[in-house]
């Protein structure tokens, strides 16, 4: 039995600051560079490719054919697998261009494994010529580099399917039609897209039907669009697929950025992932709550946001337990009473409604939540009673004081259950008959909020917008949100999010009935190539014409430790 509970706070995904308040000052020098890059002749024929019809259905065909690959967090093996195969068999790179390895190791990386798993990156390196300089600098043999990323996991399936069914099918469906409301009526629709034995999209009358692009929600619904169901569409696989894109329009162009550029494609962004993908690269380890940033990286840009021209810039922070509690399994009706587990973890959830955070005694205070979002006890066997009940309890702030301080509140009421429902019976951990406590998952998301909005990140953000024409905003949305980004930004290494892959409609986010439909093409590829250049912003460029564009960031990344994770 599962019940879903909830404390004093709500924990939001989003908690507003102060939105849409601040705006970067953009250097002469940064502007300068965009100007320089984008003017590059090779460049344009970049932007150009990126915004033709071949290059929009090149997108969608790849981002259905990958997608519909199952991917749970900390499972995305096969989805690896399939993105490594299409980097050197399809898209012009060689197997040393690949730096991450299938089986989940990442040379000179400070962590190797979260939660004791391993971590399924594909990445690749776009070659800086910055190693060739006789005063390179790097950080323990690690040139400096930029990371371009998106994450490739998704929350449904929550579970690997068996490997002989490792498909999720394509399902499409009228957009006038009302969304559907249960599995069965998913699989009964009766349109989907095809596949043949090789995986390959087929491109017969569904996909007529299904790839058609449109401006906007009410422009579908004029049209008679068909919405395309399936887990992972929209989060995170369309803005995943277009940075993948962009490493390959780089391959195929012989960009030459002055520091490295790595593409990812990231693991353990949803649910239970932790986050393991961007802990990995950035060297993050949960436990000391530092990250050491091995691979030297100097600037992160990734592709998660779902809403067109939004940007993240502030990340959410949250810990997470999942607390389970347990008796012995013999209890029958008309036994001499004896401790609960059921009743410890109802102490728990009891002891936790009744701490109160900043927040909660005024709503001037930074806004610090939690929340017991699910209960759930085993079923017993006839005659029985649950013997095993576990807690799922999540905290979360916009920075990290207050994150840490409420997880000091919270945390110690665990035991502090299980010793007072032990004790009520005379006895302690370790009896007979006891109730016992083990922690089954921890989860760490760092916060971060910025005081710098003009950092190199920032000003390749705001002023690439400026120079493509595209998503120019007159202020930036101070929101916080839960991101990948948490973790290099928590390193201190500056980092923004915003959206590439351009929907006209969407819905069903983290849900078995995830849909989207294909949005403008044109705004996707120039959002592709805002992206490459930001990146080489960062990164710096050596144009078509032998001038180099010199790194918007000194060569040496920043970290909170020295101290090495293997």
């Amino acid at each position: 039995m599962t019940f879903r509970l909830k404390t004093a706070s709500l924990a939001l995904m989003l908690i507003p600051a102060l939105a849409w308040s601040a705006v970067p000052e953009v250097s002469p020098q940064t502007e300068a560079a965009a100007a320089a890059i984008h003017a590059d002749p090779v460049m344009q024929k970049m932007l150009a490719e990126l915004t033709s019809p071949e290059a929009q259905e090149w997108r969608f065909v790849n981002q259905m054919e990958i997608t519909r690959i199952a991917s749970p967090s900390r499972s995305e093996m096969r989805r690896q697998a399939e993105i490594t195969r299409r980097l050197t068999e399809e898209w012009g790179f060689e197997p040393g261009d690949i730096v991450t390895r299938l089986d989940g190791y990442l040379k000179g990386a400070g962590v190797q494994t979260v939660d004791g798993l391993p971590v399924y990156n594909v990445c690749v390196r776009i070659p800086g010529t910055y190693g060739a300089r006789p005063d390179a600098v790097r950080y323990k043999g690690e040139l400096p580099k930029v990371l371009l990323e998106g994450h490739i996991d998704t929350v449904n399936p929550a579970d690997l399917p068996p490997a002989e069914t490792p498909y999720e099918p394509v399902k499409l469906q009228p957009v006038s039609d009302p969304i559907v409301k249960t599995r069965a009526e998913l699989a009964a629709l009766p349109e989907e897209l095809h596949f043949d034995k090789a995986g390959r999209l087929i491109k017969d009358e569904a996909f007529k039907k299904a790839y058609r692009r449109f401006d906007s929600y009410d422009d579908a619904k004029k049209q008679n669009a068909m919405r395309i169901y399936v887990p992972g569409y929209n989060d995170a696989m369309i803005n995943t697929t277009a940075v993948l894109q962009a490493a390959v329009m780089m391959k195929k162009y012989g960009i030459k950025p002055v520091y490295d550029i790595w593409v990812c494609g990231t693991t353990g962004e949803e649910g239970k992932g932790n986050l393991c993908g961007m802990k990995q690269l950035y060297g993050y380890n949960q436990d000391v709550g530092k990250g050491n940033n091995a691979l030297n990286f100097v600037a992160n840009f990734g592709a998660d946001s779902t809403k067109k021209g939004s940007g993240i810039v502030n990340y959410l922070g949250s810990y997470r337990f999942e607390i389970e509690y347990s008796e012995p399994a013999s209890f029958k009706p008309g036994d001499k009473p004896r401790p609960s587990a059921l009743m410890a973890m109802n102490r728990a959830i009891a002891a936790i409604a009744d701490v109160r955070s900043p927040w909660d005694l005024d709503k001037k205070a930074e806004r610090t939540t939690y929340t017991v979002g699910t209960a759930r006890c085993e079923t017993p066997e006839d005659g029985s009673r649950s013997s095993r009940c576990t807690l799922m309890v999540d905290m979360r702030s916009p920075t990290q004081g207050p994150l840490s301080a409420i997880r000091g509140q919270i945390e110690p009421q665990f035991r502090k259950a299980l010793e007072a429902e032990n004790a009520k019976y005379g006895l302690k951990e370790g009896d007979a008959n006891s109730v016992s406590m083990r922690l089954v998952w921890f989860g760490d998301r760092p916060a971060y909020s910025r005081s710098n909005y003009n950092d190199v990140a920032m000003q390749a953000w705001w002023q690439s917008a400026r120079t493509v024409g595209i998503d120019v905003i007159d202020k930036v949305n101070e929101r916080a949100a839960s991101l990948n980004d948490n973790v290099p930004a928590a390193v201190g290494v500056p980092t923004v999010n915003f959206n590439v892959g351009t929907n006209a409609g969407a819905g069903g986010g983290h849900a078995w009935y995830e849909w989207g439909i294909p949005g403008n093409g044109v705004d996707e590829g120039k959002r592709i190539y805002r992206m490459i250049l930001m990146g080489l912003m960062a990164a710096g460029a050596n144009t078509s014409d032998g001038k180099v564009i010199e790194p918007g960031v000194g060569p040496m990344g920043n970290r909170t430790t020295e101290e090495m994770f293997k």
